[in-house]
């Protein structure tokens, strides 16, 4: 739901290419909030297409085959509208890391404490990066005069931040723990292969 969303908000500003919403819109616009690959673009834009919220008009280009140029129809203004006013739902929590972290029972703790410090590492440059990101998007605006899609863009990428820099926190707890020295897994003992004579 949420890519149909980010797909018609994006052709809502201006029409665009299937390959201008994957790298103007998703990697650099809206990566902070919702990552897209581009067969998943071209997959919802045929969806959307079919279901009548947005249609495409072929532009020639030398050499290469036509380049397609999708744009909203009224109906798809309007659906946009409509779940854009709508109350989200609760987003679902997927993060490998927690996941990882929660069948790591049999992991040894310094073996632990070195996932934990890489994965810091990574949230670490992406809250980096946000932060860039805000001050980017600030400066265009700025430049383009359109202070209430400035204000709005400054939400979603402090949203992110927040996110990200909640996660760095969780996981300096994690690793504060997991060096202070985690309680052995029960049956360890039992279960520990016998060594090799």
């Amino acid at each position: 739901m949420s890519l149909e969303i980010a797909i018609l908000g994006f052709l809502g500003r201006e029409p665009m290419s299937g390959y201008d919403l994957k790298t103007r819109g998703f990697d650099r616009a809206a990566a902070h909030a919702w990552p897209a690959d581009q067969a998943q673009v071209y997959r919802t834009l045929d969806r959307l297409e079919r279901d009548g919220l947005v249609s495409a008009r072929p532009i020639a280009q030398r050499g290469r085959p036509d380049r397609r140029l999708w744009a909203l129809t009224e109906t798809g203004r309007t659906d946009l509208l409509r779940r854009l006013a709508a109350a989200p739902e609760p987003p679902s929590v997927r993060d490998p890391l927690w996941l990882r972290l929660f069948l790591a029972a049999d992991i040894p703790d310094d073996t632990l404490l070195a996932v934990l410090r890489a994965a810091r590492d990574l949230y670490q440059a992406r809250l980096d990066r946000l932060r860039t990101e805000t001050m980017r998007a600030v400066e265009d605006w700025a430049a383009l005069g359109d202070e209430r899609d400035a204000a709005l863009e400054r939400m979603s990428l402090r949203s992110a931040i927040a996110a990200a820099r909640a996660a760095v926190d969780q996981i300096d707890d994690c690793i504060e723990e997991v060096a202070g020295g985690l309680p052995p897994r029960r049956g360890t003992e039992e279960r520990a292969p016998s060594p090799a004579a």
